[in-house]
């Protein structure tokens, strides 16, 4: 379990602004916090209970290792995923993300719709069926792009969150 000081350390590092908190809100969150990592489970004994539960149920030591390597990969995906939509709630481009959206929507209905009326024209089954496939290659390769955009817009957001984060966490020394 994480002690209090350290549960405050760590969420002054990651809020500035909860600094101004009271002590009586500090010993809310910490409370909140507490309990919500009893109830999810995250607590630092969560991989021991896990171990135990599988022990309970199999003695394989593979099974173990596996469903201990299983808990770390998704926490390391929910800690990228977090990351993410933090990035992308202080993002100075979510109109760029919109403007990059609508236009990956709009692109892949003229596909469908270019589809859809090369099939109406096309006279034998060969024909539509390429025409389909080519549909579907393109809408493949729009979505890739959209994704590919939406990681490009957020390299700077991410290095601006990373910098935030190290000047935060070192004390200004005067």
């Amino acid at each position: 379990m994480e002690d209090f000081e350290s549960f405050k350390a760590s969420r002054i590092r990651m809020d500035p602004s909860s600094r101004q908190m009271t002590e009586h809100q500090w010993k809310q969150s910490y409370a909140a916090n507490q309990s919500a990592r009893e109830r999810v489970g995250a607590g630092s004994g969560s991989e021991g209970k896990v171990i135990k539960r599988k022990k309970s149920k199999s003695t394989n030591s593979s099974d173990l290792k596996s469903s201990l390597r299983a808990s770390q990969q998704l926490g390391a995906f929910s800690d990228l995923n977090n990351l993410r939509q933090v990035v992308r709630q202080q993002s100075a481009y979510s109109d760029l993300r919109l403007i990059i959206d609508i236009l990956a929507w709009v692109s892949i209905a003229v596909f469908i719709l270019i589809a859809v009326v090369s099939m109406f024209f096309n006279t034998s089954a060969a024909g539509a069926i390429i025409s389909l496939l080519w549909a579907g290659i393109q809408i493949i390769g729009v979505v890739v792009a959209r994704l590919l955009v939406h990681v490009l817009v957020d390299i700077p957001d991410i290095a601006l969150h990373q910098s935030l984060e190290k000047s935060t966490a070192q004390p200004v020394v005067s």
